[in-house]
């Protein structure tokens, strides 16, 4: 085996040890999050998209007297906006599009309904960046919990992806719209 040989099976293993090295770093992030403890609450909120597992964990959480009302964040049209989510038609939930249309507008939005104290629902791969960016963003007690939205291999490579591209913008990015 040649010089050129050597070189490229260093840089495939070297490759593989990063590619490894990136998942194992993901699996506590992303795959394995820690859910908050969840306490008596002002308001529970289901980010969007508010699939039927996150509607789902909310309603299990409302039904155990956490809070007394839900907030869900929806987009204006399409599959999971409010017209189309029977949740959105009760009594004691309230569906509104964030602005903007991020984690960060659901955040503000949280302000903007009043609720000082929030548990917030999404899913495994947006727990720890939810977390973060209530935690940036929401002056009152925010408790995260993930619902198990069922993702295939490819959803979850693009997933490790996203939020870790997400969770840097979130890291450098000051809140928008907030005052601190």
């Amino acid at each position: 085996m040649g010089q050129a040989g050597i070189r490229a099976i260093a840089v495939a293993v070297w490759a593989l040890v990063a590619l490894v090295a990136v998942v194992a770093a993901g699996l506590p992030l992303y795959v394995f999050p820690a859910d908050d403890r969840v306490d008596r609450a002002d308001v529970i909120v289901v980010l969007g998209p508010a699939t039927p597992a996150r509607v789902a964990v909310a309603q299990r959480l409302l039904d155990e007297g956490v809070a007394p009302r839900m907030l869900i964040s929806v987009p204006p049209e399409g599959t999971y906006a409010a017209a189309n989510i029977p949740a959105c038609r009760e009594a004691h939930v309230n569906c509104v599009s964030p602005r903007p249309a991020t984690t960060k507008g659901e955040a503000l939005m949280l302000d903007e309904d009043g609720a000082r104290s929030a548990v917030v629902v999404t899913f495994s791969p947006q727990v720890a960046r939810a977390r973060f960016i209530f935690d940036k963003c929401h002056d009152g007690p925010v408790s995260v919990v993930g619902a198990d939205d069922r993702l295939s291999l490819v959803q979850w490579v693009y997933q490790y992806a996203y939020q870790s591209a997400a969770f840097a913008k979130a890291w450098v990015l000051p809140c928008a719209g907030a005052t601190r």
